[in-house]
């Protein structure tokens, strides 16, 4: 990475060189123009490496310190003791043209050659003696001799502008020896705006200080950036000399940028804005008759803020904020910008202020904002409205432990009834949810009943409800949740009621009817502030329930439309919110995709407790698309845990199925199949009926025959795509009939699972070739190989079956399996169950077949 980076997004610019250099045109060279960093001098060297094959190249590097001197760029060609300037450019001319070659004279930084340099250029370049390749800092002010060739048609211009953020993204994939996370790319690009000489200092500097790392093979970049001194040199090197004036306008738009003109007048001056903008310091944009100033480049706010004095800074947020608060802009962008200012401010605190600047932020999804404003406000010292405020503040940046201590520290007997309802309610869900202590919650809500003020709750009736389908009971759930509905419930108890019956309704296999339960609950969400923090839980258990059953184009459907406002929203809610988008990449088979998502959630679940059930279910996932990829080696490490980590009923089944998939990405296919049975057995003594399909689909998956007749009965309880595909998929291992594996893998496609398309298509394939049925073989194995494709790398047991060139056993197959993962005899031997010596013959005789 330290060497010379790789050029990228170039292409096109490097066409224009070649042909301008040796094309058959009037010209006789190219100048190339840009801003400091762009990558001029880069995108001219490897041009002229490429005319070198063909020309004698001659390469000048232009300096302030040779321009004192005449003709200092081309000293080595100058004779010491000619005096007649004439002569000396002679000279210098011959010497750069000698030889038998064509000649390419390469001039870097133009704009800084002494005025005899110049003429030597221009000498070469209108009596066509060599062709010439400039670059120029389209800041600076180039020569006039320079300026009129490429106006008068000598030289073709070519204005060279920053990378784009995809080619941006190329660039750091390729210099960091690896892929790089998407959102770390697009943070580096807005930073720095594709200027490659500060992108690389800043890969530089946030590598060296470890906030740039590999993560499981994937680059990230964790933690604010630090304008290291190099970098802050060069940036102030671009802003060139400034006034005090000046200076101010630049530190105004550091603090606050976006701001508007005339705003921006009244605290510098007109002439002060008018300089920076002449000197394309800041850009101006319009919007219905309005101007909008900013930086024309992100590090320049960065490099005034973390050099300028911080006393100073503080005085002009206290000026900005005092400004905007006498104009009418109720906009909740406006209130967060005018709370953040005032917070950095010399101003007095504003509670009033930051009260509404926390819900505000809240709504947005931006709680570590939210919680800023709570902290420093101290809001939960305002009363009951203000400690629930901070409380939903504290769980949405996964502070579960202090919120709850929040909600203990609360006095009841300063609480109306309706505050001590709602107080018991919150310390229930947080029980449950948030710190994973069903059994607790369940305790809780048996002592809150009692209480008198809380005999009518709906709320904790709908929470009975919930416990049923958390704990696994959907009969219960069902029957509690109708009494729920039928007693005019509170909004945030009709959201509540309505989370357990779509776990009920989605594990028991009748997806149908899921949606009007969430279409109602969602609209609640949008115009209910008690209920608009139940919103992930609504989305979260429909997208599963849809998953289930197989509807999974209606799973990506819902996924888009709450992603496509939530998505990067910072704390544990964008967190969560990709969680979404990784589950349907998982289901479709992108592994890539799902894994960069479940890998960075897993670890920093580890460090935040918001929602339990979603840790969990997270865990189960990745180690499906762990086993789906064929590493079962990690997926072994996470099952570990897996039982102590996940305290809910209703979770169990899928945390067994978690272990079957671990177990047969290691080959251990007898263990694969007995514990996908055992999922199943527990998801049928639950009536999670849609659950069992998913169980014992997995078992036809690793090879096991006896499914058939569970699944043929699951039919007429079970409703959706899924459970037809996977009784098809049975019924063709059961009677060995490969024609109806080909057509259980065409109706898992047609629903979008492709790991289970790729898994029956790959079955049909081997069995067709233990039949003799070439061409059907063949026909089966290629639809597989398609399916499984390079961008997906599955790697299942059956796809590693279809590989095979020989037949071996189901135990030989195992321990072929475990010795690719690099396990020895003795492990081997000690997790089979197996002496040591039956362990080498078994693989010995898998050599010999």
């Amino acid at each position: 990475m330290d060497g010379v980076w790789p050029l990228i997004g170039r292409d096109e610019e490097l066409r224009r060189i070649w042909a301008a250099v040796e094309g058959s045109g009037d010209g006789s060279g190219v100048l190339v123009a840009g801003g400091v960093g762009v990558g001029k001098t880069r995108l001219a060297s490897a041009a002229v490496a490429v005319l070198a094959k063909r020309h004698a190249v001659r390469w000048v590097t232009a300096t302030a310190s040779a321009r004192t001197l005449p003709l200092g760029a081309f000293a080595q060609w100058a004779p010491i003791s000619q005096a007649d300037p004439m002569m000396v450019i002679h000279t210098v001319i011959t010497a750069l043209t000698a030889g038998d070659r064509p000649v390419v004279v390469a001039v870097d930084d133009v704009h800084l050659l002494d005025d005899l340099s110049v003429v030597v250029i221009q000498q070469l370049v209108q009596r066509g003696l060599a062709r010439v390749v400039l670059t120029l800092r389209s800041t600076e002010p180039a020569p006039d001799t320079i300026t009129t060739l490429w106006k008068d048609g000598f030289l073709d211009r070519l204005d060279l502008d920053p990378l784009g953020e995809n080619d941006t993204e190329r660039l750091l994939s390729q210099a960091l020896a690896g892929p790089v996370a998407p959102a770390t790319s697009a943070e580096m690009w807005n930073l720095t705006r594709g200027n490659v000489l500060f992108l690389r200092h800043l890969v530089r500097q946030e590598r060296d200080a470890g906030r740039l790392v590999s993560d499981v093979g994937t680059w990230r970049w964790t933690g604010e950036p630090v304008v290291s001194p190099t970098l802050a040199k060069l940036i102030t090197g671009q802003l060139g000399s400034l006034t005090e004036d000046t200076a101010e306008v630049l530190d105004y738009l550091a603090i606050g940028e976006p701001i508007d003109g005339t705003v921006l007048e009244i605290l510098t001056s007109p002439h002060a804005v008018k300089e920076v903008h002449s000197r394309g310091l800041i850009d101006m944009t319009s919007d219905n008759g309005d101007i909008d100033v900013r930086l024309s480049h992100p590090l320049y706010g960065e490099v005034r803020r973390s050099t300028g004095n911080l006393l100073q800074l503080r005085r002009l947020r206290g000026r900005l904020a005092t400004v905007l608060s006498t104009r009418a802009d109720p906009t909740p962008a406006a209130l967060l910008r005018r709370a953040v200012l005032t917070l950095e401010s010399d101003l007095r605190p504003d509670l009033g202020l930051y009260l509404s600047a926390t819900a505000t932020a809240l709504r947005l999804h931006d709680a570590p904002l939210a919680l800023r404003f709570a902290d420093v406000g101290h809001i939960s010292d305002t009363g009951f409205q203000g400690a629930m405020l901070h409380y939903w503040v504290l769980t949405n940046v996964g502070r579960a432990q202090d919120a709850f201590t929040l909600l203990e520290a609360l006095d009841q007997n300063a609480l109306t009834i309706e505050e001590r309802r709602r107080l018991s309610v919150m310390r229930v869900g947080t029980l449950c949810w948030s710190l994973g202590d069903p059994e607790r919650a369940r305790q809780e809500l048996a002592i809150a009943k009692l209480a008198p003020h809380n005999h009518t709750s709906s709320e904790l009736a709908a929470f009975e409800a919930l416990f049923e389908s958390v704990q696994g009971r959907p009969e219960h759930a069902i029957a509690a949740g109708n009494v729920v509905f039928q007693a005019a419930p509170s909004d945030m108890a009709f959201v509540l009621t309505s989370c357990a019956l779509v776990i009920a309704h989605g594990y028991s296999g009748h997806a149908a009817k899921v949606f009007p339960l969430t279409k109602r609950a969602s609209a609640l969400v949008a115009t209910s502030s008690d209920a608009s923090a139940l919103e992930y839980g609504i989305v979260y258990f429909h997208i599963e329930a849809m998953f289930i059953a197989g509807y999974l184009q209606a799973a990506e459907q819902v996924m888009t439309q709450f992603v496509d406002y939530a998505a990067h929203t910072p704390g544990t809610i964008g967190l969560f919110v990709s969680l979404l988008h990784s589950y349907v990449d998982l289901s479709q088979g992108r592994l890539s995709a799902a894994l960069e998502v479940l890998n960075r959630a897993n670890r920093e679940f580890g460090t935040t407790m918001y929602d339990r059930s979603a840790v969990v279910s997270c865990r189960v996932y990745l180690i499906l698309a762990l086993s789906h990829r064929g590493d079962g080696k990690r997926a072994a490490k996470l099952v570990r845990d897996l039982d102590t980590l996940n305290p809910y009923g209703f979770l169990r089944s899928a945390c067994t199925l978690a272990k079957a998939w671990a177990a047969a990405a290691q080959g251990m296919i007898a263990d694969a199949i007995r514990l996908a049975r055992k999922s199943a057995v527990i998801a049928a003594d639950r009536g999670h009926f849609g659950q069992e399909t998913m169980c014992l689909q997995a078992a036809s998956q690793f090879g096991d025959r006896t499914t058939a007749h569970r699944l043929n009965e699951l039919t007429a309880l079970v409703d959706g795509p899924r459970i037809h595909a996977a009784a098809l998929h049975a019924n063709g291992l059961a009677s060995v009939n490969g024609e109806k594996l080909a057509e259980a893998s065409r109706l898992y496609e047609e629903f979008g699972d492709i790991v289970a398309a790729t898994d029956a298509s790959a079955q049909a394939g081997t069995l067709f070739r233990e039949q003799q049925h070439h061409g059907s073989a063949l026909t089966a194995i290629e639809r597989a190989r398609t399916l499984a494709g390079t961008h997906r790398a599955l790697d299942t047991p059956a796809l590693r079956r279809v590989g095979e060139t020989t037949p071996l056993t189901r135990r030989q197959r195992e321990i072929v399996a475990l010795v690719a993962q690099g396990f020895t005899n003795k492990e081997i031997a000690g997790r089979l169950g197996v002496s040591i010596r039956t362990v080498e013959g078994h693989r010995y005789h898998a050599r010999l077949r």
